[in-house]
């Protein structure tokens, strides 16, 4: 009760009489830094009591997956595609297919060339050819956006003459009108096909959160399911990106298109989309509830040894279906606590506390030790 009592043997107080107890000096360290945490040992069976339980840090794939809610903006009964050449050019064969005619996937439409793009593929040859391969590199966009495929520029890689580029069929279905002759001059808009399935297109729009901006891009895979419609699932594609709208509310809104027969969709339904996103390789990753997060950054309880705990603090990225990404603070294989780690964390902030308090603590201007108080006594009774 007395805390300026100190003596340096086991005696009692002589105010009080109370026993005078030893300080734990491995509660206390003479230098502890700010973002330093003491280790906190437990005992098994108590941590056993407590429901402590660890999970290792590993590293592999981190999935980008969007979950999100969008509203059906409208439904095309008769959804239709026009195929239209991807140059100004000459059509050197058409199929022979007409309206009501069906087509089956990757059934040729259509070839055609041009003066332009015999050039490009001779002078993607010749960089080829040359050792230049940045040039050559750079050139294969516009080939591809010619209509030049992956297997046609292999067979320029091997020298092959340049060829005219061919259109097929993107999926099944019927004709329904058919444009255009062999010999026929057109441009990048004539229709020289327009095809369609027996289906409808349902097209929805999805709004999602600012940190996911950079997840989305035109193609990905997308699911969709209606609370009306329960364990019916709907594929489509992201067909859209519109830039980002709302100062408050920081959204990024996209487009989808999902095909189906099934006759129960109506527009101005709510929908869950579940977007695809493009993964992330050879990421450090860790449970996300293993995470603390406070207003001074993130940490977790490391294992550093038997029963002893340490809160460490991490650099945590993106996060994903339960799953956070740590860029650092951590490495792949060490053990840290998945459950109790609040509990631990908060003990050795208090250990933490109570340190500094210790260790920045003046020394005290007069300390009345305990045989100077006897030798006080001893003065009073002579006198």
């Amino acid at each position: 009760m007395h805390a300026e009592i100190t003596s340096n043997k086991h005696q009692s107080c002589p105010v009080c009489g109370m026993d005078l107890v030893a300080i734990k000096t491995n509660l206390i360290n003479s230098t502890v830094k700010d973002n330093d945490f003491p280790v906190v040992k437990i005992k098994s069976s108590v941590a056993h009591n407590l429901g402590v339980k660890t999970a290792v840090v590993t590293r592999g794939r981190l999935l980008r997956n969007i979950e999100t809610m969008g509203k059906i903006t409208r439904v095309d009964p008769m959804a239709r595609r026009t195929i239209t050449p991807p140059i100004r050019g000459e059509l050197l064969f058409i199929a022979e297919k007409y309206q009501g005619d069906m087509i089956d996937h990757g059934e040729l439409l259509f070839t055609m060339t041009s003066k332009k793009l015999i050039e490009m593929q001779v002078s993607y040859q010749k960089a080829f050819n040359s050792g230049d391969r940045a040039t050559a590199t750079a050139m294969i966009p516009s080939l591809r956006k010619m209509g030049v495929s992956l297997e046609q520029i292999g067979q320029l890689q091997a020298n092959k003459k340049p060829m005219p580029v061919s259109i097929y069929a993107f999926e099944d279905g019927f004709v329904y009108t058919r444009r255009g002759r062999v010999g026929e001059s057109v441009h990048t808009g004539f229709t020289v096909f327009n095809v369609g399935g027996n289906y409808q297109v349902i097209e929805v729009t999805a709004e999602i959160f600012e940190r996911q901006w950079s997840w989305v891009s035109e193609g990905q895979l997308a699911k969709m399911t209606v609370r009306g419609l329960p364990g019916i699932k709907f594929e489509g594609r992201v067909v859209r990106v519109e830039p980002p709208v709302g100062y408050t509310t920081r959204s990024l809104e996209v487009a989808l298109k999902f095909r189906t027969n099934n006759q129960q969709l109506s527009q101005s339904m709510f929908a869950h989309i579940s977007i695809v996103g493009q993964a992330k390789e050879n990421v450090l990753q860790v449970p996300t509830d293993t995470v603390i997060k406070t207003g001074r950054g993130d940490r977790v309880v490391l294992l550093v040894g038997d029963n002893q705990y340490k809160p460490i603090e991490v650099i945590a990225g993106e996060e994903s279906d339960g799953i956070t990404e740590i860029r650092s603070g951590v490495k792949e294989g060490d053990k840290i606590v998945a459950s109790g780690q609040f509990l631990i964390d908060s003990e050795s902030n208090i250990q933490a506390g109570l340190n500094r308090m210790v260790s920045n603590e003046p020394e005290p201007k007069k300390t009345i030790k305990t045989s100077d108080l006897l030798t006080m006594k001893n003065l009073k009774k002579i006198d």
